[in-house]
């Protein structure tokens, strides 16, 4: 991994490394929209022009043509990647695909920018998963002599090591499938390998999602002392015969309408004895993606598959606030074997905020602090009582934190205490109307950022840190927004239930009309969380929007330029 962080601080070009060191020819992020691609797009030009990224790589972001699944996202890409270079250069080019599509639901704050901006606490400016992915995958080109593609998704951090594993292996199988040990409750929410028990290098199938008793019963369960484990999947690599099939399958049903699962769908029909073919159902309700799934089984029926066992190794999500609060701040198993393993830091560009600059500093304009800008946490005298993380914020010096919280690009200019589960990302607080108590304390279990509008306009949105924004309900007393139904929400904001939703058919969370649009970040967020903790509060603006159209009309290029300020101040 000390490789590519060579590249971060260098800004090496791979195009003039020596002979023996290979690294990706092309790297290719899919998204959902054009919205988050115009982020990824504008993200990777920041990084070539700062030489953040490696360069001499051609990076290269998809949009699906509709929410089609990661298979269906995978078949696309092969077919753009076709469509642009064709199979006569491909063939020997490394290529590296990374599916970071989707809203991030799961964690709200990840969404504005897209997975793969996702901060991990390291480096100056700090790292992101894209900076972690190119970091420890930079192992596999090196191990693609025919070229390929290396498939991951975005919210994943994938530790081994590789003086653990058998080094003798090479990508050059149709499908090389990378296998992990985990429990048996693990397994059932992942695809699961049965091997050969006399050369586990060769897979009998791969089952999807199975219960224990299937595991059991296809002999997929491995005992080491009194511990029992399977094998599950995470990354894996196909040649580009395969890309070229999978190409073809996308052209022949280029009008995808239904979600195909690169996992699933693809691994289905590997193996010595796959797993049966996908059959028809009688008032089968999505016909096309039976179809598309008997195509694909029966194009990738006669792959040959390889497993890669890494024995000292864990598959890690980052994809729920608890996974992704647990890393940044080194709490738990998972946690502080991530933290531990790549050195992760509890405080990235930090400071103290100056309480004589409260009408001089505004981050999302560019009026910035003149240097000197402060001391950090670390050597301030009166340095806040911050015991989570932070990450390129200004702080006060009266703030306080628990152990298990994120300040992520803030700047917080009055004394404020927040406890656990509790993540704020892209704050800017320098003053508090109606400000009279010694520290303004927030609740726990909180979600809070603020995100830059189109026509310089600002929202901020705030959920519970456990919150279910994908349940949707027909019974309106269902929806609870920190403890308060629905009709309380339409008389502090001054409109009627009917009001809140644009969509009967679609009330949930991330569809409720309740975060007041304003022109100054400082007011949006105050009016967002006297919301939340004000019960006699109550606020009338001209507009209201859900976190769906939050994003919707999001100005990336000034989310990116206030997060660049924040860093070059820090």
């Amino acid at each position: 991994m000390f490789f590519y962080f060579l590249f971060l601080f260098l800004g090496w070009d791979v195009r003039h490394l020596e002979h023996d060191v290979i690294y990706w020819d092309i790297v290719v992020v899919t998204t959902l929209d054009n919205v988050q691609k115009d982020a990824y797009d504008a993200l990777i030009q920041q990084r070539s022009t700062i030489n953040r990224i490696p360069l001499g790589v051609d990076y290269l972001v998809i949009t699906d043509p509709g929410k089609i699944g990661n298979g269906g996202s995978t078949m696309h890409a092969m077919h753009v990647l076709e469509q642009k270079y064709g199979w006569e250069i491909l063939r020997q080019k490394r290529i590296l695909l990374i599916h970071a599509g989707g809203y991030s639901q799961r964690t709200p704050t990840t969404s504005c920018l897209g997975k793969i901006a996702t901060s991990i606490p390291k480096g100056w400016p700090t790292y992101d998963l894209l900076d972690i992915k190119l970091a420890l995958y930079s192992l596999f080109p090196g191990r693609m002599p025919h070229g390929g593609v290396f498939l991951c998704s975005s919210d994943t951090i994938e530790l081994f090591d590789e003086s653990h594993a058998n080094t003798s292996w090479l990508l050059t199988d149709d499908f090389v499938a990378f296998a992990h040990p985990s429990s048996l409750t693990v397994g059932t929410q992942h695809g699961v390998f049965v091997l050969d028990p006399t050369d586990k290098r060769k897979c009998i199938c791969v089952l999807q999602k199975p219960t224990i008793e299937q595991m059991k019963i296809h002999k997929a369960v491995w005992c080491h002392g009194e511990e029992e484990f399977v094998y599950t999947d995470s990354l894996f690599y196909f040649n580009m015969n395969v890309a070229q099939r999978l190409a073809e399958v996308y052209r022949q049903e280029h009008n995808i309408q239904c979600e195909i699962d690169c996992y699933g769908d693809f691994m289905s029909a590997l193996g010595i004895c796959p797993l049966p073919r996908p059959v028809t159902k009688e008032n089968d309700d999505n016909q096309q993606r039976t179809r598309i799934k008997q195509k694909i089984y029966d194009t990738l029926l006669d792959c040959h598959l390889q497993v890669v066992i890494l024995h000292k190794s864990s598959f890690n999500h980052t994809g729920t606030n608890d996974e992704y609060l647990d890393i940044c701040c080194g709490i738990g198993k998972t946690g502080q074997e991530i933290f531990e393993e790549l050195k992760l830091e509890k405080h990235v560009g930090c400071k103290v905020f100056d309480e004589g600059r409260h009408d001089t500093i505004d981050f999302w304009h560019g009026i910035l602090p003149a240097l000197p800008h402060g001391d950090t946490l670390h050597h301030q005298p009166s340095a806040p009582d911050v015991h989570g993380c932070v990450i390129h914020s200004f702080i006060h010096p009266k703030c306080r934190s628990s152990k298990r919280s994120l300040f992520e690009y803030c700047c917080i200019g009055v004394p404020m205490q927040i406890g656990d589960n509790t993540i704020l990302s892209n704050i800017t607080l320098v003053t508090y109307s109606d400000f009279n108590q010694t520290i303004l304390h927030l609740p726990s279990n909180l979600i809070m950022q603020t995100v830059p509008l189109n026509n310089e306009l600002f929202a901020t949105f705030a959920f519970g840190f456990h919150d279910n924004m994908k349940a949707t309900h027909n019974n309106l007393d269902k929806i609870l927004y920190f403890g308060q139904p629905v009709s309380i929400l339409a008389k502090k904001i001054h409109r009627t239930i009917d009001d809140l939703f644009d969509d009967e058919n679609n009330r949930s969370l991330w569809t409720l009309k309740i975060f007041p649009v304003t022109k100054d970040p400082n007011e949006s967020f105050e009016k967002t969380l006297k919301l939340i903790i004000s019960d006699d509060f109550t606020v009338s603006e001209k507009q209201y929007v859900s976190i769906q159209e939050i994003l919707k009309r999001r100005d990336i290029s000034s989310a990116i330029q206030y997060r660049s300020n924040l860093i070059n101040c820090t």
